[in-house]
């Protein structure tokens, strides 16, 4: 575990609690720790660590729930002490005090030196464990030593290539130039880390150093990771030069490199619309590397891709397109038929022609087509769908649909009204052919009925008389002759 970097505190608060002990303080049997407070002193904790080994797991020595001695000394404002018997201990210490300061903790802490000695110097670093570096960078660190001069203390670093976290090649170390600040005995000390002059190449590596006093006793070390950075980034893109309107268009940045952080390297996309307003791509349209986007508006457009890298080293590149506008398909549905789009339809008379649109068109279109229906020339309509009655004949319908960029999609068709044949009309038509023949089988009759009438009567012989006739006369007088045989009987 190591070292924390200082004091904290809320960071939306105004609490406050402070200490005049010192780093670095030597004792022997009683400590003894004066601050104040701003917040409820009645809450408070307090913990003493053995630090001598920094990076194992800090045994706690000593702790407590509360001061020793609390002293108002202002509205709302404490004087507090701790005291701890720590005769017979010997190390390194951490004392770390706290109060409650709403859902977080006011915190202090101070490193403590207890017993004979003699003790090892401690480094307290004020950095990140975490560095970028381009330029040369600055690091500072407090160094605390048991009551020696810290102006005579040297800082060694070491440092390693560490692509995957742990050394991998040659080691090297050399002696930094430290610059120490012992006003008000603060021991801080700063040095840089010039990645030009170690020759350090773009990539992970490991460093660490130690503080070493004026009797060569050396400090647990410190690590830090050191990411170097020295090349610029390239922004590169690749997209289609034109598209259709609706189209999903895909635009690729992965071609962006930056060496070895060509992985990290972070993206803004910003898009130029055909009016010339300029936006930041949404996070639905954007993904690392990657810009989808379907445009509506036909037009021409403007792609820019941003890439940063680890320093905050900008490229761009930019990229054009054109939208090409899609005119609207048309199909059209008649009645309950599943015929789409025909060249012509019969109807019968009386009855209603309905016809609907189905219109392919982007979205953006969509809510902005006009229709025009026309029969026979003559517009009827601009509505989306038709309901009308026409009358008995050919009519020549032509449906216009436009969208708002001026294209168009038309169908021409002829619908075909026949007239209406009804029942009494067939009934009559038969009535009167039964009539008909009725009067001619009569005409017949009677004409047949009257030539009889006239031969039955006439007195002359009938010399043209058919053989028919002369049949049945035959037959009439052999009858005759035969009864008066049998009269004679």
């Amino acid at each position: 575990m190591l070292l924390p970097t200082g004091s904290t505190s809320s960071p939306v608060s105004d609490s406050e609690l402070t200490s005049t002990l010192e780093n670095g303080i030597w004792v022997n049997e009683t400590l003894s720790v004066n601050g104040t407070t701003n917040l409820a002193p009645q809450n408070a904790n307090w913990v003493l660590y053995d630090v001598t080994d920094v990076y194992t797991e800090w045994p706690i020595l000593r702790s407590g729930e509360y001061f020793s001695h609390v002293t108002p000394i202002d509205e709302n404002v404490w004087n507090w002490s701790i005291t701890i018997d720590v005769q017979g201990l010997s190390c390194t210490c951490w004392l770390e005090v706290s109060q409650p300061d709403g859902l977080s903790k006011a915190i202090i802490n101070r490193v403590i030196f207890i017993g004979l000695g003699p003790h090892n110097p401690l480094l307290q670093p004020l950095h990140d464990d975490l560095i970028v570096v381009d330029e040369p960078v600055l690091l500072t660190t407090q160094g605390i030593l048991s009551g020696d001069s810290i102006g005579e203390s040297k800082i060694f670093l070491s440092w390693c290539h560490a692509p995957n976290g742990a050394c991998d090649g040659d080691l090297y170390s050399a002696e930094v130039n430290v610059t120490w600040d012992i006003s008000q005995q603060s021991n801080v000390g700063t040095f840089v880390i010039d990645a030009t002059e170690l020759e350090l190449y773009d990539g992970t590596w490991q460093f660490s150093y130690v503080l070493q006093d004026m009797f060569l006793r050396t400090s647990p070390k410190v690590d830090v990771q050191v990411l170097v950075d020295q090349t610029d980034p390239e922004a590169r893109l690749t997209s289609p030069s034109q598209v259709t309107e609706g189209e999903t268009i895909i635009v690729d940045g992965s071609d962006s490199s930056d060496g070895v952080w060509s992985s990290k390297l972070q993206t803004v996309w910003y898009i130029t619309e055909p009016d010339g307003s300029l936006r930041v791509a949404d996070q639905s349209e954007s993904s690392g590397m990657f810009l989808t986007l379907k445009p509506t508006v036909p037009g021409n457009y403007s792609i820019q891709l941003d890439v940063f890298d680890n320093v905050g080293r900008k490229s761009s590149e930019t990229s054009q397109f054109v939208v090409y506008n899609m005119a609207p398909k048309l199909e059209l549905k008649l009645d309950d038929s599943d015929e789409v789009s025909p060249n012509s339809w019969q109807i019968d008379e009386n009855d209603v022609l309905d016809i609907s649109t189905i219109v392919d068109e982007t979205s953006n279109d969509r809510t902005n087509l006009i229709y025009e229906w026309y029969i026979n020339d003559r517009l009827v309509s601009n509505d989306s769908e038709l309901s009308t009655r026409l009358g008995v004949g050919v009519h020549e319908l032509r449906i216009v649909v436009t969208d708002d960029n001026g294209e168009s999609a038309v169908h021409e068709m002829d619908i075909i009204v026949k007239g209406e044949v009804t029942e009494k009309t067939g009934e009559l038509n038969l009535m009167g052919i039964a009539l008909i023949v009725t009067i001619i089988v009569g005409v017949i009759l009677f004409t047949k009925r009257i030539r009889k009438n006239e031969n039955d009567n006439s007195p002359m012989p009938k010399w043209n008389s058919s053989k028919k006739n002369e049949s049945v006369a035959e037959y009439s007088n052999d009858e005759e002759e035969l009864q008066m045989w049998n009269d004679s009987d």
